[in-house]
């Protein structure tokens, strides 16, 4: 018989069984202390996130062996952490097992530099906890995320025509051809000089071959598309831009 894994996570998001445990409620609590200690900004709870950790903590406590981040069959972290429809940029995890108590699991966590750095990491500013009793002991997965809200398409084209104008290129009248060429498998519409594209999770960090291409000072303007990323199942929040130079 073979289990899509996919479904496995869709019943355990909607069993309604990811509201907050005392346990994992006690970890955030402890999590955001030490990171106030530290001068880090608090971590917010992703019920997503939350849902993802889940899924990974029943992997934890059926495999007795290794402790691992992905067992064979399972889908990789990202991957959870998108099925679990949680958007992010970045993303990170923690796994403890066999503990009397969160005090515990915490102190685990901090005496490594890996789980301590997950803990501390300013850069961080989401985690979704799983806490599951097995024989009396406690099993647990944290997993971290850089959170990345969906941006209208609009807004990241108004963003990058500020960002190309302090580089000296003016916006064009229009940004027809540039959405359009967007949405294209391949090709280009309108007669620009020159097209570059590219897809990433931060769509106003402009790439080195356009900044290259600019300090040129070949073009004078330029149009800007932005839209869903080109590539096939995305593990991390991804847009796709296009600009055309003229």
């Amino acid at each position: 018989m073979k289990i899509d894994l996919r479904y496995i996570l869709l019943l355990a998001l909607c069993s309604g069984a990811l509201a907050q445990s005392p346990a994992e409620n006690t970890l955030l609590q402890l999590a955001n202390q030490v990171r106030a200690l530290h001068s880090v900004p608090p971590l917010q709870w992703d019920p997503a996130l939350a849902g993802a950790a889940r899924f990974h903590n029943q992997w934890v406590i059926r495999e007795p062996g290794e402790l691992l981040h992905q067992y064979p069959g399972e889908p990789d972290l990202a991957s959870r952490a998108a099925q679990a429809k949680a958007s992010f940029s970045t993303i990170s995890e923690n796994i403890a097992r066999r503990a009397q108590n969160p005090g515990q699991l915490q102190q685990v966590w901090m005496s490594t530099a890996v789980h301590r750095g997950n803990l501390l990491d300013p850069n961080l500013n989401a985690v979704g906890i799983s806490v599951l009793e097995d024989h009396g002991l406690l099993y647990a997965v944290e997993d971290f995320a850089h959170t990345a809200p969906a941006q209208r398409a609009d807004t990241i084209e108004g963003r990058l025509a500020q960002l190309l104008l302090a580089h000296g290129l003016a916006p064009a009248a229009s940004n027809d051809d540039a959405q359009k060429t967007c949405e294209l498998p391949q090709g280009n519409a309108g007669s620009p000089k020159l097209v570059i594209q590219w897809d990433g999770p931060d769509p106003t960090q402009l790439p080195d071959v356009l900044l290259q291409q600019i300090a040129t000072g070949r073009y004078t303007s330029a149009q800007v598309g932005a839209c869903a990323t080109h590539q096939p199942n995305p593990q991390f929040a991804t847009y796709h831009v296009a600009v055309l130079l003229y």
